[in-house]
């Protein structure tokens, strides 16, 4: 992508640890979302972990910026601004958070620095995945209706609900353009050719039609599987009982316990 200097970080810091830091925890959002989609984990996760987010160009505080149009250079620019931010906390663990599209841009950053855990949620393996380039876009009336949908499920529709739905209709007009931008960029998305060396947990929506494909094929290092209550956009609704599986999932292993 090649981000010029003036252009949005593409990390956004939500919170840090007054002492040591016990996880350095990157979330990376859905498409057609930005920063947003994380506000309330600020208040859920642990107060020991450093919590970012991901916001890419064209929304929140890159308003206004071109769209990324390849996901390989995307992943190249987080992945250095990355490197750069873990000076602050070098010894912390660090695990990847994505969402949806966002666990796809996680895995190719995965690919790029040492990670110790890569976490998708609501995301297929990418070896079972299928973008290709002059597919039939989606209408404008299906982004609008996926987006009323993402929005109910961040809660943040229930926010207009007083205001009337003159604002809501124009938050979706401004997302439109952005979730077909994403699923542009999906099209870029093309899987390394060698699985990572770090964990990963795959999280599925029991109520998601995605189909919940293991991801044991995507790294040399174990690769588990749960399932939470919800559909596509549980990361939103239940951020609590995300969290507490994660703390699971990263409890170290008591000794003599394999």
């Amino acid at each position: 992508m090649g981000s010029p200097s003036s252009a949005a970080p593409l990390l956004v810091p939500q919170s840090s640890p007054s002492g040591a830091t016990a996880v350095d925890f990157v979330a990376f959002p859905a498409a057609g979302t930005g920063a947003s989609g994380f506000r309330d984990w600020r208040e859920t996760l642990p107060a020991d972990w450093r919590f970012t987010v991901v916001n890419l160009p064209g929304r929140e505080a890159g308003y206004g910026e071109p769209f990324a149009t390849d996901m390989a250079a995307l992943a190249d620019d987080v992945a250095a601004e990355l490197r750069a931010a873990r000076a602050a906390a070098p010894d912390a663990p660090l695990v990847l958070f994505g969402h949806s599209m966002g666990g796809l841009l996680a895995f190719l950053v995965a690919h790029r620095l040492p990670v110790d855990g890569l976490v998708v949620a609501a995301c297929a393996p990418p070896g079972i995945r299928r973008f290709e380039l002059g597919a039939e876009p989606p209408s404008d009336e299906a982004l609008r209706g996926d987006v009323a949908e993402a929005l109910a499920a961040a809660g943040v529709s229930a926010l207009f609900d007083e205001a009337g739905e003159g604002l809501l209709d124009e938050m979706v007009d401004l997302a439109v353009p952005v979730l077909r931008a994403d699923i542009e960029l999906l099209t870029t998305f093309r899987a390394p050719g060698t699985p990572l060396n770090c964990r990963v947990l795959a999280l599925y929506g029991k109520d998601d039609p995605l189909a919940p494909a293991p991801w044991t094929s995507e790294t040399t290092a174990p690769a588990d599987r749960s399932f939470l209550d919800g559909g596509h956009f549980f990361v939103q609704l239940c951020p609590a009982d995300v969290v507490a599986e994660l703390q699971r999932w990263l409890a170290p292993v008591p000794e003599g316990v394999r």
